[in-house]
């Protein structure tokens, strides 16, 4: 796996021509592991500006040059410890179902940030088309402290709005939305990851019950038919609209489909496998790196999987057209919509109640190659309103 010790250099399509599931995903750990990747020692690819910039919203350009090093949104309104100048994060930073919040067990606010690359800038705005090669971006992090730092992709974020800095303004990255054209598969292929211990698997019993950021462990220790008062995946609404209070209760998530799959999927248990064995391959290869290599922490992390089409001709909304997995969904980006087919928002009862999943194409739904701007939710207002 020369590409994971040389990890500069990520492909440009998917290898083999994508004649099978395992190519998708290695495409996918690619971009991953060369994004996360610290080429200088110092900082890791996708937080360079530069190369991949913050999506401001609210009206900002984007594409302007910028002296932010990472900036952190509440999902739903401003934080309400700062004045009204704060940021209000746009609904595209949203969860995929509403504008709910989710804290950990440490009661404390899950928050976002939305990247994309700088050749988006280039792009005529109005365009219906993105080039090959663009790529989009969307992580979610949660507060951890300085003995958790090792074990997570950290960054330091004004989350406050002071000015500064302040000791306890570190935060570990939870998710990871992969999006990225290539030539043959211009409707992008999404792709999602996770830490390993964000949150217990919702249909499997015996699983390890202690250490989940987001799920306790007398409600995980009910699983896979919980206890009626553990609300599994059910999200908060903030007190008053626009207001996110940064402490809350925590919320109870599992997750619903595993490897983003459910029984009579397409290829359902092929998927599963293929995506189980290159997690466990990669395992291995990150825990024997050094210490002091970037990608050592990346054991710590997985696919979960992704998600593109058949035949890209063909719109999205047809989901035999639909490849990989059917059912993706990250728990920490769309905790409500693992069950919510329908944009509702549906709690995990048991595995003889589930429904679909509201997946990528739900959200962004793709009509044509010579349409394929339309699933980006940011390219119309990576420039501000003011162009």
């Amino acid at each position: 796996m020369n590409w994971v010790t040389n990890p500069n250099n990520p492909p440009s399509e998917i290898p083999g021509g994508g004649q099978n599931l395992c190519q998708f995903y290695q495409f996918s750990w690619q971009w991953f592991i060369s994004l996360v990747n610290a080429p200088d020692g110092n900082e890791r690819t996708f937080l360079n500006e530069e190369r991949y910039r913050i999506f401001l919203g609210g009206g900002q350009d984007s594409c302007a040059p910028n002296t932010l090093q990472s900036k952190l949104f509440v999902r739903g309104g401003k934080d309400p410890q700062t004045t009204d100048e704060d940021f209000k994060a746009p609904h595209e930073m949203n969860q995929a179902l509403n504008n709910a919040v989710l804290y950990d067990q440490n009661g404390n606010i899950v928050l976002y940030e939305t990247r994309f690359d700088s050749g988006m800038c280039d792009v005529a705005q109005g365009s219906s088309t993105l080039p090959a090669g663009t790529t989009e971006i969307k992580t979610s992090w949660r507060k951890i402290s300085e003995k958790d730092r090792p074990n997570y992709v950290w960054v330091r974020s004004d989350t406050n709005n002071n000015g500064e800095l302040d000791a306890d303004e570190l935060y570990g990255m939870v998710g990871f939305h992969l999006v990225i054209s290539t030539p043959e598969h211009p409707e992008f292929i999404w792709a999602t990851f996770e830490h390993k211990y964000n949150a217990p698997d919702c249909q499997k019993a015996n699983q390890p019950i202690s250490d989940w950021s987001f799920a306790s462990e007398q409600c995980t220790a009910s699983l896979p038919t919980p206890d009626a008062n553990c609300e599994f995946n059910k999200t908060l609404d903030p007190d008053k609209k626009g207001d996110s209070p940064l402490t809350g209760t925590p919320t109870e998530v599992c997750q619903v489909y595993a490897q983003g799959t459910a029984q009579g999927d397409n290829q359902a248990e092929h998927n599963r496998a293929n995506i189980i064995s290159l997690n466990e391959q990669l395992n291995k290869v990150f825990k024997r790196m050094p210490t002091y290599n970037s990608l050592r922490v990346l054991a710590k992390y997985e696919l979960v999987g992704g998600l593109w089409l058949n035949d890209v001709t063909q719109p999205s909304s047809n989901r035999d057209n639909q490849r990989g997995s059917i059912q993706l969904a990250n728990t920490t980006m769309e905790t409500n919509a693992q069950q919510g087919r329908k944009f509702n928002e549906v709690i995990y009862t048991g595995p003889h109640n589930l429904t679909p999943a509201t997946n990528c194409f739900d959200c962004h739904a793709y009509s044509g190659p010579t349409k394929n701007a339309g699933v980006s939710h940011i390219f119309n207002s990576i420039h501000g309103s003011s162009k």
